[in-house]
């Protein structure tokens, strides 16, 4: 009992004498001070000088001189012209004014962890893939395509591929 006496007082006595050697320092300002100064200095601020820009009237032909550029014109060869680029068929935008697409829907999982190993088998057999989470569910889509029949081939490609029966769906751009 008298040696737990003798350790409480020792202890004690310890501390005490280092608050008597630490709290001055804590407790006299000198920091506070420091910190005070440091952060009542600002910058000065930078001065930029503008330049000021002269406005020229463009009737004054003496200001700007400009030498005569030579245009050839070459005649197109029809022959080469594979391509003419046709109107687009409306009937195939939405309302968004976007072309139509179809995606196949191969899987919803409820564990991100399922569905990024789907996305990561999908692209090593070489599909566009992504992952459209909504709430808690998180869809593995592939494509898109803008043929719906397209995009129904791409699904028995799928389904015998990989044994999975998926859906096609209409693609639709996500809003924020």
């Amino acid at each position: 009992m008298e040696a737990q006496v003798k350790h409480r007082i020792v202890g004690s006595l310890v501390l005490i004498s280092l608050a008597v050697i630490i709290l001055p320092f804590w407790l006299d300002g000198a920091g506070l001070q420091e910190y005070q100064n440091k952060s009542a200095v600002t910058p000065e601020p930078q001065v930029i000088e503008l330049a000021v820009i002269e406005t020229v009237d463009p009737s004054d032909t003496s200001v700007i001189e400009l030498s005569p550029i030579e245009t050839v014109v070459e005649p197109i060869d029809t022959a080469q012209v594979e391509t003419v680029a046709k109107p687009l068929d409306t009937s195939l935008l939405n309302d968004q004014g976007l072309p139509n697409g179809w995606l196949v829907q191969l899987g919803s999982f409820g564990n991100e962890g399922n569905a990024t190993r789907l996305k990561e088998k999908l692209i090593k057999a070489g599909f566009n893939t992504h992952i459209a989470p909504k709430a808690d569910v998180f869809k593995v889509l592939v494509g898109p395509e803008l043929d719906r029949n397209d995009a129904q081939a791409l699904q028995v490609m799928l389904k015998s591929q990989f044994k999975m029966t998926g859906i096609v769906i209409r693609y639709e751009v996500n809003k924020p």
